[in-house]
């Protein structure tokens, strides 16, 4: 029977609520997380170019020095770097040897020693036989937390961390273990996991805290909201404690072998081929790039390394560049434009309404790309999408 049309508004209002109550649930989430990476990837922004150096670890620097790297390979990359004065030295590789020549080792600690800052690679695991209780180990913690921490990732191991020599003379930043992949794309980096139940930094909250001069005791970790650097820097999270990257912001990038060769060049008053000069005002990161490493499949539509991912996510924190959600009002709004237009569609053919919801869509998707660009907000689209199609199915049924 054909209803009235205050009753196919009633209907329209009614699936409109339940569309904003279910986007917010598992499955659908994952629908809008997966929208908000298109909106970053297609919108037309050009952001300005983040205060991070990448130092790659390309094919042709393991050519030329295989790989695992001794400490005299690492031992370059500072000797290389420190002349620039950068404020943050940071080393994505974890520098841990069963071996090393104690020369070698020594020299990697002096120059560890002469940096202002450096920020050393640790990964976090599980033991090979779970009945096992690896022992303790010492790590930086975060003591302010607020709400509920057991939604963030525990681990009861510290798998791989520097020597104790660099432990000591620099500061550690986490990183979880390598995960196989499957298939879905990386947009979110954790900023925080749990250890033996005690919150700890990531590698790139790390980062952060040393760029900006933060303490400990100044974070603040409230799973689901944010975490507070101090009191005038808040970084959003979800329950898990993982931040959106924008992959979007252009970070510095060149070759060790680039940045050993500028180094001896500016040495000699010749002029420089890789702008190392920036690396003064810029946190500077060494990470791996080379095809091996490159096993995360991005946001952005490319693979790339837990080093590239690093350093997105870092230039995300240093440029504030947080995607938002549109909240409840936005999305009050698209309800009531969707029930004017199910009015409309009343009064069109099937043929009509179905041509005019197709053209609404699609001058959705143009809208909700122009606020990305220009406020950062992610428009919703399991809410317009699903009421849209509605729309078109119920005018086909009657």
């Amino acid at each position: 029977m054909r209803c009235s049309t205050r009753q196919f508004l009633f209907l329209i209002f009614l699936f409109g609520l339940v569309l904003m109550h279910e986007s917010r649930t598992a499955p659908f989430h994952s629908v809008e997380a997966a929208f908000s990476r298109w909106l970053s990837v297609n919108a037309s922004r050009h952001p300005e170019t983040a205060p991070l150096v990448l130092v790659q670890i390309s094919n042709d620097d393991l050519a030329a020095h295989p790989w695992p790297w001794s400490p005299m390979d690492y031992s370059l990359f500072f000797s290389a770097a420190l002349p620039f004065q950068p404020p943050v030295l940071a080393v994505e590789p974890v520098l841990a040897w069963t071996s090393a020549d104690p020369q070698q080792m020594a020299l990697l600690h002096h120059q560890v020693l002469q940096a202002p800052k450096v920020l050393l690679g640790s990964e976090l695991g599980f033991p090979e036989d779970p009945a096992l209780v690896p022992p303790f180990q010492e790590v930086p913690v975060l003591r302010h937390n607020v709400g509920e921490i057991a939604t963030l990732r525990e681990f009861p191991l510290v798998a791989f961390q520097p020597s104790e020599d660099l432990r000591l003379a620099a500061t550690p930043g986490f990183f979880e273990p390598a995960a196989v992949s499957d298939g879905q794309p990386v947009g979110r980096v954790p900023l925080v996991f749990r250890y033996r139940g005690q919150v700890v930094p990531s590698f790139v909250l790390q980062a952060a805290m040393l760029w900006f001069g933060v303490t400990a005791e100044e974070v603040i970790v409230v799973p689901g909201s944010h975490i507070a650097l101090g009191k005038e820097i808040s970084l959003p999270v979800d329950a898990a404690g993982t931040m959106a990257v924008d992959f979007t912001i252009p970070v510095i990038r060149f070759s060790m072998a680039d940045l050993i060769l500028s180094a001896e060049q500016h040495q000699s008053g010749h002029q420089a081929i890789a702008p190392v000069a920036q690396l003064k005002n810029a946190v500077t990161l060494l990470a791996r790039t080379d095809t091996a490493s490159r096993t995360i499949p991005l946001a952005n539509g490319r693979s790339g390394s837990r080093g590239e991912l690093a350093a997105a996510a870092i230039a995300t924190i240093q440029r504030g560049s947080f995607t938002e959600r549109a909240g409840v009002g936005i999305e009050g709004l698209i309800l009531f434009e969707a029930i004017v237009l199910g009015w409309f569609c009343r009064r069109l053919s099937k043929l009509g309404a179905a041509a005019l919801c197709g053209v609404v869509f699609c001058f959705y998707l143009l809208v909700a790309l122009g606020t990305f660009t220009t406020w950062g907000v992610a428009l919703p689209l399991l809410l317009p999408a699903g009421l849209l199609a509605f729309l078109v199915l119920f005018r086909q049924l009657e």
